[in-house]
């Protein structure tokens, strides 16, 4: 099990802590390994890649607060966001709208610990920029729009970068949109967060669905190329899309086992959820089986005399 694996977090996170409130979610991690091996699925935490339709793999990781799971294809994993929001069947409608959003005005939705608390000196903005980390900045964030935001708020903006932003990159934003325009990495993005009357984000940011729960207006602020390959994109462009009955939309869809977000702090019974998640993409995946035929399948059909 990775996602609480002390060398594991080492590798990725450096120095960052993971937040201990994030602790339940071994539960269903241990849960959903399970699950995977009982379907013959392999398991991956918190990695993306793009297999065939008739997927190999499950990936799993945190957001906002609640466990995602999400096959390593595309197609799948996108469309599962959109038959949970137009799932018919007969499932509890659970308020997770206003569970994460509470835990963002109690400054409790830190993904890591130690969140410097230091607030003197700073200003009151009305709008808010939260950036990816160093590897996905550049690439991935419209530096176009940054500059732009900046000409359009002036003073009235903060840019926050992402914990995981080398020094040196922290310097290039500096200098690109001002010393005094750039929050330190470390300070605790929330308290930002619930002051803001506007949230510029990326699709790779659990602070799109955490601004809609908290009926935030959020804008994108990515670069268009390959928008698809962002972490969240799934739920955040839906997010996006839906902003304007924005906690109807996270509730319903969210409540949905076809979904695959698990939250074992207010789904009453979240192993029949996972049962029921596993049974709908599993199903919807057999339906490929055959669509596209890699080496393993080759392997079988020859076995079976089929090729």
């Amino acid at each position: 099990m990775e996602m609480f694996n002390k060398k594991v977090l080492k590798e990725r996170l450096g120095k960052l802590e993971k937040n201990t409130n994030l602790r339940d979610l071994e539960d269903v991690e241990g849960y959903v390994i399970r699950k995977c091996k009982e379907v013959d699925l392999e398991y991956s935490y918190d990695v993306l890649a793009e297999e065939m339709l008739y997927f190999k793999t499950m990936g799993y990781t945190e957001m906002a607060g609640n466990f995602y799971l999400q096959p390593l294809n595309f197609k799948m994993r996108f469309e599962a966001i959109i038959d949970a929001w137009y799932d018919t069947d007969e499932y509890p409608i659970i308020d997770f709208a206003s569970h994460m959003a509470n835990r963002v005005k109690e400054k409790t939705a830190n993904k890591y610990q130690n969140r410097d608390q230091n607030f003197d000196g700073y200003r009151d903005v009305e709008y808010l920029a939260i950036l990816p980390g160093s590897n996905k900045l550049k690439g991935n964030t419209c530096l176009n729009k940054l500059k732009y935001l900046k000409k359009k708020h002036g003073d009235n903006l903060y840019f926050k970068p992402h914990p995981i932003t080398t020094h040196a990159v922290v310097g290039e934003l500096k200098d690109l949109l001002g010393d005094e325009n750039v929050l330190p990495r470390d300070i605790d993005l929330y308290h930002f967060v619930n002051k803001v009357k506007k949230i510029y984000s990326t699709h790779w940011s659990e602070s799109v669905v955490n601004s809609v729960a908290l009926g935030t207006p959020v804008e994108a602020i990515d670069v268009y190329n390959d928008i698809n390959r962002a972490s969240f994109y799934s739920i955040s462009s839906q997010a996006f899309a839906h902003q304007a009955y924005g906690k109807e939309w996270i509730n319903k869809t969210f409540s949905s086992p076809k979904s695959g977000i698990i939250n074992p702090y207010i789904d009453k019974d979240w192993k029949d959820k996972v049962d029921k998640y596993f049974d709908y993409i599993t199903k919807k995946r057999d339906q490929y089986k055959l669509w596209f035929i890699d080496e393993k399948l080759k392997e079988e059909l020859k076995k079976e005399d089929k090729i």
